[in-house]
C-alpha cells in the first residue's frame, strides 16, 4: 500500500481533550452481519447489533492504547482498553465474572475529543450554517483485515478494597487484543444516514443503564 495523502493538523486538533466518555461492550458473536466500511473516511457506516451493553466507569479512568509493531514484513497493532469500576460489590463482581469468562469482545467507545463543529457565519459567501460538534466513536476488537479475529480478551481485573479509609476501592479492568489496523471510526451522529446508539436493543428489551443497546442507521 502506498501513501495516498498527507495529514493536516488544524486548530481544532490542537484543542483536544483526552479520555473516554462512554464504553460499550458486546460479545463478538453478537455482530449479526459484517459492518459496512467507508475506506475514504475510515469509518463503519453500519454496525448491526442489538446486544451492546454500556459499562459505566469512574470519571477520568477510561482510555485505550493502540501500539503497532512491524516484524518480518507484518504489522500487528496491540489494542488495550482500560477502565475502573468503583466500589467492590457483589453486583460488580458478577459483571467481572462475566467479563472474565467471555470468548471475545468488541468495544465501541466514545471519546471526549470532538470535531469542534462549525460556527455560523451569515456574512460568508455562501452563508455558513452552524453545525454542532460531534464526539468521536471508535470500534475496538474488529477491523477490515482480521475481521472478528481482532477481538478483545479479558486480560486483567485487579480488585482491591484498600486498607485505609481514603484508599481506592474498586476494580481496574483491562481488555486487549491484536488487530491489523489502528481503531476504525464509527459514524455516529445526528444526521440522516449516520448511526445512533439507542435503547431498547432487543425486541421487548428494557431502557435501564444495564439493558442492551442497538446500533442503527438514522432514517
Amino acid at each position: 500500500m502506498s501513501l495516498l495523502n498527507g495529514h493536516e493538523v488544524i486548530c481544532c486538533d490542537r484543542n483536544r481533550r483526552g479520555g473516554l466518555k462512554r464504553i460499550f461492550l458486546m460479545d463478538k458473536d453478537e455482530l449479526t452481519t459484517a459492518p459496512a466500511y467507508n475506506a475514504v473516511s475510515n469509518m463503519y457506516t453500519t454496525f448491526p447489533t442489538v446486544k451492546l451493553f454500556e459499562f459505566q466507569f469512574d470519571r477520568y479512568t477510561g482510555g485505550f492504547d493502540a501500539n503497532a509493531t512491524r516484524e518480518n514484513g507484518s504489522t500487528v497493532v496491540n489494542v488495550q482498553l482500560n477502565f475502573y469500576i468503583p466500589k467492590v460489590t457483589a453486583k460488580a463482581n458478577k459483571v467481572l465474572d462475566m467479563l472474565a469468562k467471555t470468548c471475545g469482545l468488541i468495544a465501541v467507545v466514545e471519546t471526549y475529543a470532538d470535531d469542534c463543529g462549525t460556527v455560523a457565519d451569515p456574512n460568508a459567501t455562501p452563508p455558513v450554517t452552524a453545525v454542532a460538534a460531534h464526539t468521536y466513536f471508535f470500534v475496538l476488537g474488529y477491523d477490515e483485515i482480521f475481521k472478528g479475529d481482532s477481538y478483545l480478551d479479558f486480560v486483567s481485573g485487579e480488585e482491591t478494597t484498600g486498607v485505609a479509609l481514603q484508599d481506592a476501592n474498586g476494580a481496574q479492568v483491562a481488555l486487549a487484543g491484536d488487530a491489523a489496523m489502528y481503531p476504525i471510526g464509527l459514524n455516529v451522529g445526528l444526521a440522516s444516514g449516520m448511526l445512533e446508539i439507542t435503547q431498547p436493543g432487543e425486541v421487548g428489551g428494557g431502557s435501564t443503564p444495564e439493558d442492551a443497546y442497538k446500533v442503527s442507521v438514522i432514517a
